[in-house]
């Protein structure tokens, strides 16, 4: 059987007949997921130009994400296309159930369906084809999962994540340096603006007004042309440049009389009865000394 090196870790074909029937199975998803890897980055180039031509809203996310089962936006889809994908599916099986399988040359997958003439007519050929079939079908089950992940995961659509795949390349240098230019819409990250100092958000700028209100601005700094008030010359003295400067007098305090202490009179009159006792003795010493 073409592609078949003996890879079956649980066992599944354990007769002839499972195997047959592993391998209808097989060829038909690998199939299907030939034309889901095709059609999952293609929708992603051109959905929205189709919706633009014909008026419609385009199906994709912001991000330019096909609607999937983890990326959301199923209901997007019209049922009309649900139904059709399934009516032909059903058409599909049933032709090859009843009336395909019950030939005798018939090989899994064999539905006939040539319109190019590209299946070759000898057996090696055939053989050579299937097998080409098979593994590119096996690889494409592998990369639709990998789109499914990837996007869900990164939130960013295949061709934005690897242009170099499916854009021209002139388009991708393009883009290149229109992100280089544009710091907003580009895939690189810029680190954030500095944050003010604290001298800077205790100091104002020099350049910032002092307020906002004209009515504050008014009351800081009167206009040139406007009238002072009563207030105003009542309070500001503006003498005259050839007027000498006066000198600021120094009030003075207030002189208080000097209070004599009360005299008693006994006192007094005992003091001068010593003091002529006093020198009594001493006219006697002197005389004495003569």
């Amino acid at each position: 059987m073409a592609g078949d090196v003996g890879f079956d870790p649980l066992g599944f074909g354990k007769s002839p007949m499972d195997l047959t029937s592993y391998r209808e199975a097989e060829i038909k998803h690998a199939r299907l997921a030939m034309l889901a890897a095709a059609g999952w980055p293609i929708s992603e180039l051109f959905d929205k130009k189709i919706a633009n031509l014909f008026n419609l809203p385009p199906v994709l996310d912001a991000s330019n994400r096909v609607p999937s089962v983890l990326n959301g936006g199923m209901e997007k889809i019209s049922l009309k296309y649900w139904g059709a994908c399934l009516a032909l599916a059903a058409v599909i099986d049933v032709y090859q159930t009843f009336f395909l399988s019950s030939r005798k040359e018939y090989s899994p997958g064999d539905l006939g369906f040539d319109p190019f003439g590209l299946y070759p007519k000898d057996e090696k050929g055939r053989k050579r084809m299937q097998t080409a079939e098979i593994k590119n079908g096996r690889l494409a089950m592998i990369a639709i999962t990998a789109f499914a992940a990837q996007e869900f995961v990164t939130h960013v659509a295949v061709i934005d994540e690897t242009p170099f795949f499916f854009k021209p390349i002139w388009q991708v240098l393009s883009e290149m340096s229109d992100n280089l230019l544009d710091t907003t819409n580009s895939g690189f990250i810029y680190p954030p603006e500095e944050t003010p100092s604290i001298f800077d958000a205790v100091t104002p700028p020099l350049d910032a007004a002092v307020t906002t209100s004209a009515e504050a601005a008014t009351a800081v700094i009167p206009p040139f042309d406007a009238v002072p008030s009563a207030s105003v010359e009542s309070t500001l003295v503006i003498p005259s440049f050839d007027a000498a400067p006066a000198v600021p007098t120094i009030p003075t305090a207030p002189t208080v009389p000097a209070v004599s202490p009360p005299v008693n009179n006994d006192e007094l009159i005992f003091a001068k009865q010593r003091i002529a006792e006093l020198e009594s003795k001493l006219a006697e010493i002197g005389s004495m000394s003569r």
